[in-house]
This record gives structure tokens, sequence and C-alpha cells, in this order.
């Protein structure tokens, strides 16, 4: 079991929060969020507790991306992430209650481990009998967050695709299961930005960040467009502003939900489709070695861009 302190969690913990209060239905009194996740697949069941004593219990589809960012920002380096978690809010209450599980003798998608659930969570949850766990859940599980083999419940390693090899410790797999064709891999998670720069034109601005002080190695750019976006591009979800990686090895447009600086560092944190997308890890982290100015440019870059165009697009969080 984590306990879940940092700033990041909390913000994210009171978003779920938001979300689930804004579709309650008529006379709730106190929801219970149960969130089951092996790496990006998982399920969620939202179970109202109403005033006359009933229950409602809806599928919280919607929660995924979210979820994804709890689990990558409760990461510990060789501990891993949970692979449960449970929120509780009340109609009047501003506080919640939050319990995460990182090792269980039972997958959470197995009738024993719903057998010692709350009664909250009943007979009645979606998952309720035993869920088929894709093979590529597992793998990605450890892919993206490395755990010591000690800390690896027997019944992942009992369940782990044959020809596939258990990561130790801090490594990583060498190959995904399920990777699209011609993708590179692994995804960006972390790089050394030596240069970056800013170009404006009456159309457009950009800002990018790269490796190698020519310009060339890993680099992330970014885009926005100052003028009002035409109906193709609201159709098709261009409205906003787009991230491209070097050679166009992968391209988005929006899903950034948190960035930061501290001690030299930047950090952003993505949706797992624009992480996807972009053929980055949920989480990257970029090591500064720009000087002060240019310091300065990025910051004052990103807050522009990142907050430019669809407000539903703009980062939750922004420490710049």
């Amino acid at each position: 079991m984590v306990s879940m302190s940092s700033d990041l969690t909390h913000e994210l913990c009171i978003e779920i929060g938001r979300t689930v209060r804004a579709s309650a239905p008529d006379g709730w009194q106190e929801v219970d969020i149960l969130r089951c996740q092996l790496g990006t697949f998982g399920i969620t069941a939202i179970t109202y507790r109403m005033a006359d004593g009933s229950q409602q219990i809806r599928d919280g589809k919607d929660l995924g991306d979210l979820f994804h960012q709890l689990k990558v920002a409760e990461y510990r380096p060789s501990e891993g992430t949970w692979f449960v978690c449970r929120l509780g809010y009340s109609l009047r209450g501003k506080s919640y209650d939050s319990m995460m599980e990182t090792f269980s003798m039972e997958s959470p998608f197995s009738q024993d481990y719903t057998a010692m659930m709350p009664p909250a969570f009943g007979m009645e949850l979606p998952f309720a009998q035993d869920i088929e766990v894709p093979a590529w859940a597992y793998v990605e599980e450890l892919t993206m967050f490395p755990r010591r083999l000690d800390l690896t419940p027997s019944w992942m390693c009992a369940a782990w695709p044959e020809g596939v090899p258990l990561p130790e410790g801090d490594s990583t797999l060498t190959s995904p299961v399920d990777s699209e064709p011609g993708s590179a891999w692994p995804p960006l998670g972390t790089m050394v930005a030596r240069t970056a720069g800013r170009d404006e034109d009456p159309e457009t601005i950009v800002f990018g960040m790269a490796e190698h002080e020519d310009g060339t190695g890993n680099a992330l750019i970014f885009m926005m467009s100052t003028e009002e976006p035409d109906e193709q591009e609201i159709g098709l979800g261009m409205d906003t502003y787009c991230i491209v990686r070097e050679d166009q090895a992968g391209t988005t447009y929006g899903g950034v939900t948190h960035c930061g600086i501290g001690s030299g560092r930047l950090t952003f944190h993505f949706t797992s489709e624009a992480a996807k997308e972009l053929n980055v890890e949920p989480v990257v982290r970029i090591d500064l070695q720009i000087d002060d100015d240019s310091i300065v440019l990025l910051r004052s870059s990103l807050r522009e861009i990142l907050l430019s165009g669809r407000r539903d697009q703009h980062p939750l969080g922004m420490h710049l």
C-alpha cells in the first residue's frame, strides 16, 4: 500500500472527484470509485450511495486517462505503482478518502479478489466475474513501471507471456508486445536539452528543444496557431497546440496534463493517447543544460503555447 502525498497526486484526485460530482445522479450523498489497472488496461466502477439508502453503480470509462496519470504519479522506482485504487467523496465534504494497493496475493481482476471487497462494491460490479486480461497488459505494466522481482506478485508471473523475459529491478523490456509497425522503440522517456529556440510568423508560434546544440538528436517541438481555427480543424481536433517529435517520429494535438520545472529538470505528463501518438512515455523528463536566457524563453513560450486553443486540452497543472 502507498500513501498519496504528492501535489500532483492531490490535483488528480481533486479532478477525479470533480468529474464524478458533475455526472452524479440527483439525490446522491456519497460516491466510491474503484479502479483496477495493469499497464493501460483497466476497469472502473463508480458507486453512488443515495439519500434513500439505495445505490447506483456506473462504469467509469471516462476516468481512464486521469487514473493512468495517477498511476504514473505514484510510481516508485524498483517498487512499482498501484494495481488497485479506491477513492471516496461525499456531497458536502471537501476532502476525500483514498487507498492504493501496490501488491496483492490475488489478481484485482479475479473473482477471488472481488470477494474480498467491502460490501459497497458487492457483486454488481462490472468485473464481479473473472476478467480476461490481455497478455500485453502484463508486459506493459512492467515496461512502464519496472519493479523488483520480489515485489512482482505471483499471479502476474504466472500469467506472464511465454518467450518474454521478466525485467529485473529498474530494467525495462527491449520490445513491446503490440507495438505499431514501423514505430520507434523504446518510446522517449528522458532526454537532455542542450539547445532551445523560438520562431514565429504572423500565423504560427514555434518553440523547440533538442538534444544536441546543432538541433539534432531527440527533440520536442511545440506549435500554436495565432489564427482562429476553421470548421475542419475543429472537427479533426486540431484546434489546440501541436507537439512534434524529431523527424516526425510522433505528432499529437493537445494531451499535456501537467508540466513543471524543478532542480534543472522539465517534466511533462501526457494522456495515454497523446503519449502513444507522440511515441513517448506517459511522463517525459528533460534535463535542461541551457543558459538562463533560454530558460526564461522556455517558461514564457510553454505558458503561451500550452494555454492556446480549446480549454479542455490545457494542462491541469503548470509550474513553470
